[in-house]
């Protein structure tokens, strides 16, 4: 059975892109624009691990690690921030927050592929 991905990021060629990756390594993938879209997707699907921009208009990433964290029927899937924002003092903010791993744009398929199988293992 095959595992799903579900990606957050509100720019489409970074999104689209990372589906095809994601894809060509037999993942089902799952796409959200921001960060309440990608709430909903997880609540209804239960996907087995995102990936989460943190720079997005409305319902950014923080909201959606604060929110995915304080509720028990999901709080346990595996969260990847995948960001251009790769100050010290942003991923320490994630990774207080619940994120599983920080990745910073640009990044390899290889790297991200290498993470996400990391976090399907260790669930």
């Amino acid at each position: 059975m095959s595992k799903t991905v579900l990606i957050i990021d509100d720019e489409v060629h970074i999104r689209k892109l990372v589906a095809r990756m994601l894809k060509l390594q037999g993942f089902d993938v799952l796409e959200a624009i921001n960060g309440q879209q990608g709430l909903d997707l997880l609540k209804q699907h239960h996907p087995d691990v995102v990936t989460c921009d943190i720079t997005m208009p409305e319902f950014d990433g923080f909201d959606f690690l604060k929110a995915v964290r304080s509720q028990p029927d999901i709080k346990d899937t595996p969260v990847i921030v995948v960001t251009a924002m790769g100050q010290e003092k942003e991923i320490l903010r994630a990774l207080e927050m619940g994120a599983n791993a920080y990745l910073t744009k640009p990044f390899s398929a290889s790297r991200l592929i290498k993470v996400i199988n990391s976090h399907l293992h260790n669930n």
